[in-house]
Formats: C-alpha cells, structure tokens, sequence
C-alpha cells in the first residue's frame, strides 16, 4: 500500500511502484498521476528559488536538453515516503566552452574515519546535514539555455535560461563547493 503524506489519496494494491527509467515509463501505469504531481512540484520548487528564467532563445544557440529522474522516498521504517522526481540538465551533452571545472573536492574515507574515531575517543558528538536543493543554491558562470523535458512545452522561440546551478550540469559541483565554502568563511 502507498501510502504518501505528499498526496491526498492512498492506493491499495498488491504491488509497489518502480522507480521509472524515463518520462514515458513514468507516465504510464497506475502511479501515472503521481509521477506526474511530482514533476510539477519539482517545477515549480525550482521557478521559486530563481534557478531559470524564461527568455528568447538566441540566434545560434542550441539549447541542452532536460530530463527527469524519479526516484521513491522511503520513511525510516522503508514506507514509501513520497514519489520524487528532479529535473536535471543533460550535461553529457555539454562543450567544453560552456563550463569552466569540473572540480570538487571529496573526502576521503580514511579522513572520515579518523574524524569519526577521534570524536568517539573524546567523547564528542558529530552532526550532519542535508542541503536541499544544494546544486541550486549556486549562481552560474555561464549563460546555460535550457529546453523543458519532454512532455513540457515553452511558446515557440523560448526558452530557459540558468541562472542558478542544476543537477546534471558539469560545473554544478564545483560551483556549489564554492558556494558553500562562501558560505562557511
């Protein structure tokens, strides 16, 4: 049974849904509806924090392509939470003069578990967080245009211009690094 706080209604049925590979997987079966719910608030999330605006495509410019990516939230308990779907650029398909780095520093797993043993020697507690939305926090280097994933359609001669980072994109790492590192200063 899904049961979802996101979504008014609860569906009893012998089996769960699978995360879709794609927009045409998503949009058929029985979560068809909520797939669907998902993507527009995924929108509409993204039109309020000023990631994109829509603009005229200019003259020469061939816009990258958008895609959703789905995936089931589950609760601690393994209950499905809410059906997720996030836009993301296909950055695959981006050129080289389009992007800056690619670099984002990671840690290490041996620096993690030192940290992690030193603060159980000294009795010390750790914490940690999630940032939502965390790649559309940075503003972006570049002028990005962007078509709607299939299925969403702009008046003809829009588009979408980026004026925040998104997921997908190559230098979205990099940029949130240096946001957050901002941030942390």
């Amino acid at each position: 049974m899904l049961q979802s706080q996101q979504y008014e209604h609860n569906y009893n049925c012998d089996f769960e849904p699978v995360e879709p590979k794609n927009e045409r997987e998503a949009h058929e079966g029985q979560f068809a509806s909520d797939w669907i719910t998902a993507e527009e608030i995924e929108l509409k999330t993204i039109w309020k924090m000023g990631t994109f605006e829509i603009t005229d495509l200019p003259p020469g410019v061939i816009p990258l392509p958008s895609r959703f990516t789905y995936r089931i939230k589950r609760d601690k308990l393994g209950a499905i939470a809410k059906l997720k779907a996030r836009l993301v650029a296909r950055g695959d398909m981006q050129t080289e003069d389009e992007y800056s780095t690619t670099f984002a520093p990671t840690s290490r797993f041996t620096a993690i578990r030192t940290i992690i043993s030193i603060a159980t020697q000294e009795n010390l507690s750790l914490k940690h967080w999630d940032i939502t939305g965390a790649f559309m926090t940075s503003e972006i280097d570049t002028d990005i245009y962007m078509d709607l994933p299939p299925g969403y359609h702009l008046p003809p001669g829009k588009t979408i211009k980026l004026k925040k980072s998104l997921y997908g994109l190559r230098q979205s790492p990099g940029l949130f690094h240096d946001t957050l590192e901002q941030w942390l200063r």
